[in-house]
């Protein structure tokens, strides 16, 4: 089989459970965290589907170990933090954990899957690197790109889990928060631009940095309108009555609180909650 490591985010998965459900879904190996690893046709790009690897008789996971092959040796570290810009070294990093050499490390291997041409890897005591590590997950959104997941892991007894930050680095908090909410509203803006229809208003998480320097997420709500909400920290509901329009604000939990059994929580990945209502009211021509 001719083909190439492909590195997924949680939340690309979800999307395509909507878009390419089923047998047309791609194959994928859990990793850790938020993050799997698939396969490409070499040839075309196209992902290597549910539907085709019933059809083997070999495990995923050979197929998986056979397209990343030999690679060479990473990056040295510079600072305390290995940089990876091939997606198959990458693939071999998330794949080959007990093989990853920790020489360079303070501590054991934190890696972040920022997106599929930089993954990074620091130590687990290593809390400027990890710093460095946010910095350049701020400069990936900032650019614009794919992203596929802000929420590190650990290696521990030769597997990939949840790194817990909180606990480790405290300092960091902030900045770490700030990180995943970008990378949250990213997620959300491939959802958006995936799920368009006319009969229900997607409503976009958006950042907004408060005086204080803490990065929160809002969405809009048009009262009475039907939309699939985003999970944000804030909620801004707007009433048009016959005169201007009146705003308020809530905090998510508030929002769900006040709306009771009507608002629902749907399957889809990144979370939405569904908020029935009238379809959203077509924008005027010009």
């Amino acid at each position: 089989m001719n083909a190439v490591p492909r590195i997924y985010g949680a939340g690309e998965l979800g999307v395509l459970a909507q878009t390419a459900p089923g047998d047309a879904h791609p194959r994928v190996e859990y990793v850790g965290g938020e993050v799997f690893v698939g396969l490409d046709a070499a040839d075309g790009g196209a992902p290597i589907t549910q539907g085709e690897v019933q059809e083997w008789t070999r495990p995923f996971g050979e197929a998986i170990a056979e397209a990343i092959g030999e690679v060479p040796a990473l990056p040295a570290a510079e600072d305390g933090m290995i940089t990876v810009t091939d997606e198959r070294s990458a693939a071999a990093v998330l794949t080959r954990a007990a093989s990853l050499d920790t020489a360079q490390l303070t501590g054991a291997p934190v890696v972040f899957a920022l997106s599929r041409d930089r993954l990074v890897v620091v130590g687990a005591e290593d809390e400027s690197a990890t710093g460095r590590a946010l910095d350049l997950a701020e400069a990936l959104f900032e650019a614009g790109g794919p992203l596929v997941s802000a929420h590190p892991v650990i290696l521990s007894d030769g597997a990939w889990s949840p790194f817990p930050w909180r606990e480790r680095f405290p300092a960091l908090e902030m900045r770490f928060e700030r990180v995943l909410r970008l990378f949250s509203v990213r997620a959300y803006e491939a959802q958006g631009r995936a799920l368009q229809r006319p009969d229900v208003n997607l409503a976009d998480a958006r950042i907004r940095v408060l005086a204080s320097g803490v990065t929160t997420t809002f969405a809009a709500w048009p009262r009475g309108t039907a939309t699939l909400l985003p999970v944000v920290d804030n909620v801004v509901i707007a009433d048009r009555g016959e005169g201007d329009v009146q705003l308020s604000v809530a905090t998510f939990q508030e929002f769900l609180d006040a709306a009771g059994g009507a608002v629902v929580r749907t399957g889809m990945s990144p979370l939405r909650y569904f908020v029935p209502g009238e379809p959203p009211v077509a924008a005027p021509a010009d």
